[in-house]
């Protein structure tokens, strides 16, 4: 047996040892791996990689050790296959995800989830792949952008579903094989059986996720990304059923509503997940959920410990692995993982290898084929403490319908481990189809596997003969929130709407016993949030008041540098002489941050306006404060400019309000991003109690409940209901005196409901850097927006509810007109620094060759200092940032030292055309009254873009005025920017980004 080219191989913990299993001469650029349950790995071969476009670059290779020390004894190319992306084997079945391209036309017709067979077992698939699902991802994007927010990674669970990871790309009609035909807007968990039938959504609303980690216990999980300008962050996510996770339009303005992540991790990309349970592992790496972090080059253990119905966690580096890409165990106890290994965004078919890991002391133990065992052994085999083993015998028993009752035994069986009961309960349920339910039902009576005998009573639809809402109804009060939560999902997929009492009461979301919001007058003065130098003036009559409240919040993007400022204030009498404030004492005055005062900023510095005029007489502060003054007698008039102080930089965003009593609500958009990737346990069964509600199309029984306890969750659940029996139960129920407290939550509600999402047709993607505003994307009118138009304006000319009514009308982009109070603020972005002068100075790097330069680098280790220092001089501010807490313009750089190499930091400065950063191709616009723009964009929404052009200038375009938009294959990024640099300041800059890393 010859061993293979080694290039490189894993740092492991001590108590394991790795070994290459097989060289870029056999598994280039692995994009996915599989191990079959007997030993043999199928790697994903695909040299278009992320980027890529051609026909013929892809392969699926299979790889055999006979004798398990670690080297490959035989290998056979198993098919030919356009971007493989995911890989299950079962049997002698290989499930596989991956595109079509004709070599006839080079172009990408389709992305399908398919099957090949190989009977014979000689490693060569014995035809075609098979469709069980056609069109899993829309073909534009892939053709426009290649496979990179596709749909990606495949896992099957104990259950025998198929789960499938989808990109936020989203989908655009999927078709299985019983016809079943699904759109998804958006990335997110879908599900469909071995056959391809019952495709179904099983969560939705994330942005990038690659592959499913799911444990024995039908916990699902993935590493998925988000990006809001700031950076592409890697959050964890736990999967519940049918949960919303909100991204991009609920995730950062509408957190109450959904399920967040368990945490944000930083930069990174997340790639292939598993959970490893497997006999032989030392007990500290086994049973662990493992995730692969292709831009950190690391295998991260997520430590899970329950929290209510869901986790927390602790992230623990495990297995250092160039750009690894995927893992997977056999039955024996062998871990496989794939390297990238610098193979390119278009892969490379000299790079990247297969690895293989084992604990030390290892022992082979060959795993015997499972169509060769008897009944019996299949159902002993349930007991192993392998999880690999267990769906491998469930899979196939799923074939021998006589030891069905064997099966049931071993989930009745109170000594049997808790994961082989599930494994068994799970296995009965797809033996005994539609004649489960009774069976199931008596196995719920037993509180230790009363949740997962829940799930699979409901798992199927198209099974659901037998099973009635009394099996599931007392669940719903359950002491264990996971079986609660079980019980609400089952009733959701069952459909019965006289089930939806029992859910509302249990849907009142976390903090809903806090007092409802009082009618309130709107503020004399609102400012929209503003960033930027400029001032706006203000002039209020305060003819009436008593007091006067001065408040400032953030403006919705966690911004520090929030230090905002009255400049010059006075009060006016009727014959125009003034009272300066600072000559009046305040009643009160509280700030969430920093000092309070006259002549000094939020810091203690003194004040001054943005553009650096001292103001002495000026009041200082942070958002978000409140400062309240007795208005003097005589006065008509309070009189001010508004604005940010010099301090914050430009850099903050905030919002001024001028009232005469306290704002019951504070601006008009959130204060603050909402927890998205924290953890919320209480949050979980209210929603998921919303979701079934929504799903059964509970409205009458909603709308029965305002006015009762259960009214915070039927509001929930009637803002997510767009049709005309909610329109009209709302309104109805505004003049209910019963109702009446819940009066501004109704007024909300139909505002919400004024627009719907578009439906999608597959033709657009919200790109890499989408708006986040929410609550819709590309949000349009329906049949109800008409009549809630109609009413929302004549509680608006009653003046009641009016801050209400305008707050959620800015805050869900409503449009409705005639109800907005807020003033509109804007800042123009001036440019500063001209790159091409830059570019044109020559010194000690610009006379070398690229080579010579990197060669250099290694001896000269650079001041971190002195580059922060050069970050600004040679220009780099103009379009990058490097701190969370700037206002984002071009790629993010405040974690670059945890994706890229030094070298590699070096290369993208000295030839900036080799690799464009995702998101930030170079961009031609035109318009149609013939105005054009090269750049890149920096913000885009459904109604307009924003971009910056070589000298970091700031440019805003109406979408509806672009008559063409064309990507060029050029960076914005001028070459020769390090030109002017000696080799000592090029080695500060290059350790000053190193030193990023989030």
């Amino acid at each position: 047996m010859a061993s293979f080219l080694t290039i490189a191989k894993a740092e492991v913990p001590p108590e394991l040892e790795s070994i290459q299993f097989a060289g870029p001469k056999i598994t280039p650029s692995p994009a996915c791996l599989c191990a079959a349950a007997t030993g043999e790995v199928f790697v994903g071969v695909d040299m278009l990689g992320s980027l890529g476009k051609g026909p013929g670059k892809g392969k699926i290779i299979r790889l055999v050790d006979t004798d398990g020390d670690g080297e490959v004894d035989k290998h056979t190319a198993y098919t030919n296959i356009d971007n493989p992306r995911g890989l299950i084997a079962v049997g002698t079945k290989l499930y596989v995800l991956h595109t079509v391209i004709p070599a006839s036309t080079g172009k990408l017709t389709g992305m399908h989830l398919s099957v090949l067979e190989d009977k014979n077992w000689d490693g060569i698939a014995d035809g075609e792949p098979k469709k069980l699902i056609s069109d899993i991802s829309p073909p534009k994007h892939n053709q426009d952008r290649g496979a990179d927010h596709t749909t990606n990674g495949i896992r099957m669970g104990i259950d025998g579903w198929i789960y499938i990871a989808v990109g936020d790309f989203g989908i655009h009609g999927a078709k299985g094989t019983d016809g079943t035909e699904l759109t998804m807007l958006g990335g997110g968990v879908l599900r469909v059986r071995p056959d391809g039938s019952e495709m179904e959504v099983y969560t939705h609303g994330l942005r990038n996720i690659y592959d499913i980690a799911i444990d024995p216990f039908m916990n699902i999980y993935t590493r998925g990304n988000t990006n809001d300008g700031g950076g592409w962050n890697v959050r964890f996510i736990h999967h519940i059923q049918s949960g919303e996770y909100g991204y991009p339009m609920l995730f950062k303005n509408f957190t109450d509503e959904i399920i967040p992540a368990l945490v944000d991790l930083g930069g990174g990309s997340g790639t292939g997940a598993m959970f490893l349970q497997e006999p032989g592992w030392p007990e500290k790496y086994n049973n662990i959920a493992i995730m692969c972090d292709w831009g950190r080059s690391q295998l991260i253990i997520h430590r899970l410990t329950p929290d209510g119905p869901t986790f927390t966690q602790k992230p623990e580096n495990f297995i250092r692995l160039h750009q690894i890409t995927d893992v997977d165990t056999d039955a024996s106890g062998r871990l496989y993982a794939g390297a990238w290994a610098g193979a390119g965004y278009k892969g490379s078919p000299n790079k990247g290898w297969v690895e293989r890991i084992i604990p030390k002391g290892w022992v082979y133990k060959p795993f015997k084929n499972t169509a060769k065992r008897t009944d019996q052994e299949l159902v002993n085999l349930l007991l192993s403490e392998s999880s690999t083993a267990r769906l491998a015998a469930s899979q196939e028993l799923l074939q021998r319908p006589k030891a069905m009752n064997a099966v049931a035994s071993i989930a009745a069986n109170k000594s049997a481990p808790l994961h082989s009961r599930v494994a068994a309960i799970f296995t009965y349920k797809q033996m005994a189809g539609p004649m489960a339910a009774k069976g199931l039902a008596k196995l719920s009576s037993d509180k230790t596997i009363t949740e997962w005998a829940l799930r699979a009573i409901a798992d199927r639809k198209t099974q659901l003969e037998g099973v009635t809402k009394g099996m599931l109804i007392p669940a719903l009060s359950d002491n264990n929130p996971r079986v609660s939560v079980a019980a609400a999902v089952a009733l959701g997929r069952l459909g019965d709407k006289s089930a939806a009492d029992n859910l509302l009461s249990i849907a009142k979301p976390p903090g809903a016993e806090k007092p409802t919001q009082a009618p309130a007058a709107p503020p004399a003065f609102q400012t929209k949030a503003f960033k930027g130098l400029n001032t706006l003036p203000v002039e209020v009559d305060v003819t009436g008041f008593k007091q006067i409240y001065l408040t400032v919040t953030d403006g919705g993007d966690g911004d520090g540098e929030d230090h905002g400022a009255w400049f010059d204030p006075v009060f006016e009498n009727g014959s125009g002489k003034q009272v300066k404030l600072s000559t009046l004492k305040w009643k009160s005055a509280k700030s969430g941050w920093g000092e309070i005062g006259f002549g000094i900023s939020a810091t203690g510095r003194p004040l001054m306006t943005g553009n650096g005029k001292l103001q002495p007489d000026g009041l200082g502060t942070h958002a978000n404060s409140v400062i309240v003054y007795n208005v003097p007698s005589g006065a008509k008039k309070f009189k001010a400019r508004v604005g940010l102080a010099n301090t914050s930089k430009g850099k903050g965003k905030i919002q001024f309000i001028v009232s005469k009593s306290i704002p019951s609500v504070s601006g008009t958009s959130s204060s603050k991003e909402g927890p998205h990737a924290q953890p919320n346990s209480p949050i979980i069964l209210p929603h998921i109690a919303v979701k079934a509600l929504v799903d059964m199309g509970a409205a009458e029984a909603c709308v029965e409940a305002v006015g009762g306890p259960n009214s915070h969750g039927a509001l929930w659940a009637l803002r997510l209901m767009h049709n005309e029996k909610a329109v009209d139960g709302l309104i109805a129920k505004y003049g209910s005196a019963a109702a009446e407290k819940f009066r501004p939550e109704i007024l909300t509600a139909l505002i919400r409901l004024y627009q719907i999402e578009a439906p999608y047709d597959g033709s657009w993607w919200w790109s890499t850097r989408p708006d986040t505003r929410g609550p819709y994307y590309r949000p349009i009118q329906w049949e109800g927006s008409e009549k809630i138009g109609s009413f929302i304006k004549s509680v608006w000319n009653k003046g009641e509810y009016r801050q209400v009514i305008a707050t959620n009308n800015a805050k869900t982009r409503s449009g409705i007109e005639g109800v907005d109070i807020a003033k509109i603020a804007a800042a123009p972005t001036k440019p500063t620094i001209d790159l091409s002068a830059i570019a044109r100075t020559k010194g000690q790097v610009g006379k070398m060759s690229i080579e010579d330069v990197i060669l250099a680098l290694a001896d000269v280790k650079g001041d971190p200092k002195k580059g922060k220092v050069l970050f600004t001089k040679q220009g780099c501010i103009a379009c990058h940032t490097t701190s969370s807490n700037e206002a984002p313009k071009g790629p993010y750089m405040g974690q670059v030292g945890a994706v890229l190499s030094r070298d590699q930091i070096a290369e993208s400065i000295l030839k900036p055309n080799a690799s464009i950063s995702q998101g930030f191709a170079t961009v031609s616009v035109l318009t149609k009254d013939n105005k054009s723009m090269v750049g890149f964009v920096t913000s885009e929404s459904a109604d307009k873009i924003e971009m910056r052009d070589i000298a970091g200038q700031a440019h805003s375009f109406k979408v509806s005025n672009i008559k063409s938009r064309t990507e060029l294959k050029i960076s914005m990024m001028p070459q020769g920017l390090a030109n002017s640099l000696s080799i000592s300041e090029f080695a500060s800059l290059v350790s000053f980004l190193a030193s990023k890393k989030g």
